[in-house]
């Protein structure tokens, strides 16, 4: 993970949203969980569920009407029950019992549309560096100018993102509307940089800027001035370094731009 990366991570996670999620509040029985004696015999085969940002135990139960700590124990997750994003879990269903009165049928409604959960989430999180197919334009281009380097693996490193050859001072624009995160010169190598928080959890980097035009917090929408071309950090000259990321995850910026 490259140091974008890891610095979403942190955002992502002092917003819990990223990497952990929120662990649950201490109860007297948090030792040896007793849900299970609540609950009947087991239904059907279970259901997998890949963590997704924002989830926790206590949230992904009441979802699927499942006591969160029979899928801490079904998955041998210690107090405090923490979670990350991409893992996978099993979920059973269980048939009601005395107290404790789960729907079946919403459990049985929920289990089928979680295999196709398992399936995108599988993608974006596990296998970050397979090429993604076209959208069709869901972003717009930030900067006019050529693509001078792509996305992919240089040698035994990895690129990120892809360059954009352009003039010095040239203006950059948001690729998309959002909220600016990061307006900073302090990461290594990129310069002044500014990454944008869109929706979806899908965030977008503009390096090397010769100067940014936006502060952490502040709105803005698609096509705004948010910087200057510049060659700042470890450059060879004004250029703009772009990433898209879904999370943490670098993705092929140009399976994003219309062609």
């Amino acid at each position: 993970m490259g140091l974008i990366g890891r610095l979403l991570c942190l955002l992502l996670l002092l917003a819990v949203a990223g990497c952990y999620s929120t662990p649950m509040p201490r109860s007297k029985s948090h030792h040896k969980p007793s849900a299970s004696k609540s609950v009947g015999k087991k239904i059907g085969k279970p259901v997998i569920r890949y963590v997704r940002p924002q989830d926790t135990l206590y949230s992904i139960g009441k979802k699927f009407g499942v006591h969160y700590k029979l899928i801490a124990m079904r998955n041998r997750i210690p107090y405090p029950y923490r979670i990350y994003v991409g893992q996978r879990l099993y979920i059973d269903r269980w048939a009601p019992k005395g107290t404790y009165d789960p729907t079946a049928a919403k459990i049985r409604k929920a289990s089928k549309p979680r295999q196709v959960a398992k399936k995108s989430s599988k993608k974006s999180v596990q296998k970050p560096r397979h090429k993604t197919k076209a959208t069709g334009g869901k972003l717009r281009w930030p900067v006019r100018g050529k693509v001078t380097s792509r996305f992919g693996r240089r040698g035994s490193r990895m690129h990120d993102g892809v360059d954009i050859g352009a003039k010095e001072g040239a203006p950059i624009h948001a690729a998309a509307s959002g909220t600016v995160v990061y307006s900073d010169h302090r990461l290594s190598g990129y310069g002044n940089l500014v990454i944008i928080r869109h929706g979806n959890n899908l965030f977008t980097a503009y390096g090397h800027n010769q100067r940014n035009l936006v502060r952490k917090g502040q709105n803005i929408k698609a096509g705004d001035v948010i910087a200057r071309v510049g060659h700042t950090g470890r450059a060879s000259g004004p250029h703009l370094h772009f990433e898209v990321r879904q999370g943490s995850v670098a993705v092929d910026p140009l399976a994003y731009l219309p062609r």
